[in-house]
């Protein structure tokens, strides 16, 4: 179907948080995105990032091209230090790497990416999944949300899901225009909670040390362990 890029974009805007985007080709067809530590072994880098600005092309409201700006909090993979870089991105369609508005007035969200170079000293996303959901503990410790859509994990790896308290950019969603049955839902589905007025919390996450030893693991981020041959 010509039109199913489109109608899965739209699709994702609905989630409560960006998607790590599926795989095209096969990856796509068997509807399972890839693991974190094969992202991170194909990847010329891997950070956690916090979003600085964005400059976006944009057709009936979505994006289509243009760049986004990030600050370089924890570099874990890659070739040169950096501390900021451009994300850039083109075309329409689930696997494309393209960050979510958020207003630039309020504190801006982390995410722990996953990228290619692009050339000219920029960047480009995984087309398995470029981004993950990086949220701050009342603690101050960084942690990976879970659930999320596109993230899998075996069973040994779900036991090192463990609640936590989240604050700041993310940790909350407005719901004061959602229905009932879709609050239940979210509720369910992405082990939220009320968190006053009409927001809902999120509740469940990996502390970023312990996702980054026992789920992408040490080799997955050096260059020796960089596989495959990146998808464009």
């Amino acid at each position: 179907m010509k039109y199913w890029p489109t109608i899965a974009l739209i699709l994702t805007f609905f989630l409560p948080t960006p998607a790590l985007a599926q795989e095209a080709g096969s990856q796509a067809a068997s509807d399972r995105p890839l693991h974190p530590s094969r992202l991170a072994s194909e990847s010329d880098l891997v950070a956690l990032i916090q979003l600085e600005r964005l400059n976006y092309e944009r057709r009936r409201g979505f994006p289509v091209g243009g760049h986004a700006w990030v600050d370089v909090l924890i570099r874990y993979k890659t070739d040169q230090p950096i501390d900021r870089l451009r994300i850039e991105e083109t075309g329409l369609g689930p696997d494309r790497c393209y960050f979510p508005d958020v207003p630039l007035w309020q504190e801006l969200p982390r995410y722990l990416v996953f990228l290619h170079r692009a050339g000219r000293g920029d960047f480009t996303g995984h087309r398995g999944g470029c981004m993950l959901d990086v949220l701050v503990t009342a603690e101050h410790r960084y942690a990976v949300r879970w659930p999320q859509n596109g993230l899998t994990l075996n069973d040994d790896e779900l036991e090192l899901v463990e609640a936590l308290e989240f604050i700041g950019p993310g940790a909350t969603i407005e719901g004061a225009e959602l229905t009932s049955l879709r609050k239940e839902a979210l509720m369910r589905d992405y082990a939220m909670e009320e968190a006053g007025g009409t927001a809902l919390r999120y509740t469940r996450g990996i502390p970023l040390e312990i996702f980054r030893e026992q789920i992408i693991g040490n080799q997955a981020l050096t260059r020796e362990g960089r596989q495959g041959v990146r998808k464009k």
